[in-house]
């Protein structure tokens, strides 16, 4: 083993426990990299505290570079990008750092925090460099090393803000996001699950149609799902396919189908009741 590959090994070494999960987050972001210097590999890692290892991107003959993390805060439980930033370092780094500094800054076409400092390894000071940015309760960290003396640029430039997902795509495998809608109702949806259990932990709204009979509804994009059809989304099990439970009152539903779920608002304390109706060309007549 090469003493770079030792060194990341080392400082990333609590990641080594936690379990490779299926991959159920959809990345906000894309690799543009018309040189084809960098790799970008999704791979889902459970981690203590809710934290999310969801993608990690190298070069094509390196060791990894750059780790991308996510994690959704429970209602009610406000997190500042200081405290979230902190909280990252703390759980993934396990070296002393020096010379740490915070800078407010832009990426990815969101405001963030750009936290710099060094971790000593094997000898050598390993630059580090840790962004962070929230949307809606999602919190995301892109922490990217760079070892003594490497030659090859930072890894961020080459990452771009992805195109919105089509509305009713479903970000959970074995569906991907595709150019028409996966399901039968004007909602989005990201499913969140114990891995440990397979069973739902959250439903959360992650974009509602402009004018659509959801939106008229008075449905938002972070509100969060809490039961379908009186049923609680904790009973159910995480795969969504068209056989899974989830799948049966979410995807190719006739036309006219009405679906009940039970939501609640940031903000809010008392839960709200919704009817969903399926159509054939909510979508299509919005895409223009």
């Amino acid at each position: 083993m090469s003493s770079l590959r030792l060194s990341l090994w080392i400082i990333f070494l609590a990641l080594l426990h936690g379990p490779l999960i299926a991959q159920t987050t959809l990345l906000p972001f894309t690799l543009e990299d018309p040189q084809g210097i960098w790799r970008l590999t999704a791979s889902e890692r459970e981690l203590n505290h809710g934290i999310r290892l969801v993608a990690r991107v190298g070069p094509q003959n390196g060791p990894t570079r750059l780790l991308v993390f996510n994690y959704t805060t429970p209602l009610g439980v406000p997190r500042t990008l200081a405290e979230f930033a902190d909280f990252i370092r703390s759980e993934i780094i396990i070296l002393p750092i020096n010379h740490l500094t915070s800078n407010p800054e832009r990426h990815l076409e969101h405001d963030g925090l750009t936290q710099k400092f060094e971790s000593l390894s094997e000898g050598a000071n390993i630059q580090c460099s840790l962004f962070v940015y929230a949307d809606d309760r999602d919190f995301w960290a892109f922490l990217e090393v760079t070892p003594p003396n490497s030659t090859t640029a930072s890894a961020f430039p080459a990452l771009k803000k992805a195109k919105p997902a089509p509305a009713g795509a479903v970000a959970l495998q074995p569906f991907r996001v595709h150019e028409d809608a996966i399901t039968s109702f004007p909602i989005s949806l990201r499913v969140v699950r114990n891995p440990r259990s397979d069973s739902v932990t959250h439903l959360v709204v992650t974009e509602v149609p402009p004018n659509s009979s959801t939106e008229l509804a008075g449905v938002k994009e972070g509100d969060e799902i809490l039961s379908l059809d009186d049923r609680a989304i904790t009973t159910f099990k995480g795969a969504i396919s068209r056989k899974s439970e989830l799948g049966k009152l979410l995807i190719d539903r006739r036309p006219g189908a009405t679906l009940e779920i039970e939501i609640i608002s940031r903000g809010e304390t008392q839960p709200r009741r919704v009817t969903l109706v399926a159509g054939v060309s909510w979508y299509s007549s919005h895409r223009d």
